[in-house]
């Protein structure tokens, strides 16, 4: 490589570079989305990762951050067993070295750290160039090999009542840790790339659990048996979604949308340049997968944020999972994301069940 690039371990102080990268390359599709993390880039790097690994590319001539690429580490169940699996995520190039070679020079690079691991990944289904960047076949670049699809729900949160009649559910207490603990240690490992949790750190100053409280969890109860958990989660403090335009008969149908949902209830769509006003839902575990038992959990949950200033609520699951019949009758929106394991071997998934549903957290990529 010229001396003029140089591909490096970001450091803290590249912080704001990193932010104003994200600035420039939004998501592309009907609606331009960007994932920004205000006040400090690596603060929702640690959310992701509990071993972060993030690259920047320098242009020495222009002192410009021309790209960026992370392919931190994190601990999650494959094939039943804990592992340590990379999670490739904020690859971005500046929009003046877009169609040139920065992106090999960032594979290059990404190949020597790898060597023979392989890592998931997560790109919208409507990120065309992503996608046409990355599965162009290019000298370099990984083989992506799809692993599934990924349904993100936006739920609204209505003013309306939802009961909840089969089960008893109140949220989670100090003194539940080591129940759930145990109840996650039985279940998790039936759902393939399941992060792994330690709850003795959540509230601690951990960094892979920034801003959550146990009190946030909910507990669904079959008399005095736990059968399931969901865990919600408020991170704009850290991690922020804005709508950066609307593109194409978008432009239109997001006011026929916002003008219905005022006459009949359901989700706005901000305004292009406004950032949205979400929670998260995560660590969804129920007891053999049971609707019945999630419905009940995302009902009760509804019930408890429906006042708030809060405007939905973000969950997803692989395309095949039973459990987004809990949505049904909700007004919302649906993102498809597509999920693939990058190697530059064979495809990773041959060592495992493709058959078995996968699970990840919106919130952690």
């Amino acid at each position: 490589m010229s001396t003029r690039f140089e591909i490096r371990p970001a450091q803290a102080s590249d912080s704001a570079a990193l932010m104003e990268l994200i600035h420039q390359t939004p998501q592309e599709g009907k609606v331009h989305l960007n994932f920004e993390r205000y006040p400090d880039f690596f603060h929702a790097t640690h959310v992701t990762t509990t071993e972060p690994d993030v690259w920047i590319m320098i242009d020495h001539k222009n002192t410009k951050l021309a790209g960026s690429f992370s392919i931190g580490k994190r601990e999650v169940y494959v094939a039943g067993q804990k592992r340590s699996t990379r999670y490739g995520n904020d690859l971005r190039i500046h929009k003046d070295y877009q169609g040139g070679r920065t992106l090999l020079r960032m594979f290059k690079k990404y190949r020597e750290l790898m060597q023979d691991e392989w890592m998931q990944t997560v790109i919208l289904e409507e990120n065309k160039a992503s996608i046409n960047s990355v599965g162009s076949g290019r000298l370099g670049l990984p083989t992506y090999y799809q692993a599934g699809q990924f349904l993100t729900h936006m739920v609204d949160l209505p003013k309306k009542q939802h009961s909840v009649t089969h089960h008893s559910i109140r949220r989670a207490s100090d003194n539940d840790r080591d129940t759930m603990q145990a109840f996650f240690d039985l279940h998790a490992s039936g759902k393939e790339f399941y992060p792994c949790y330690d709850f003795s750190k959540i509230g601690s100053a951990c960094p892979y659990y920034r801003g959550m409280k146990l009190s946030d969890f909910f507990l669904a109860y079959e008399d005095d048996l736990l059968v399931g958990i969901s865990g919600v989660w408020d991170q704009k403090a850290f991690k922020q979604t804005r709508f950066v335009a609307y593109q194409g008969s978008m432009k239109i149908l997001r006011y026929l949308n916002n003008l219905n949902s005022k006459l009949f209830g359901g989700l706005q769509l901000p305004r292009a340049g406004s950032l949205s006003n979400y929670l998260s839902l995560h660590s969804i575990l129920c007891k053999e997968n049971s609707v019945a038992i999630f419905t009940d959990l995302l009902r009760y949950i509804l019930n408890s944020y429906q006042e708030t200033q809060y405007e939905a609520l973000i969950f997803g699951f692989d395309k095949r999972d039973p459990l987004h019949q809990a949505c049904q009758g909700l007004k919302g929106h649906q993102l498809v994301s597509n999920h693939y394991l990058a190697s530059y071997g064979a495809d990773p998934a041959e060592d495992f069940d493709k058959s078995r549903l996968f699970y990840l957290e919106p919130c952690r990529l």
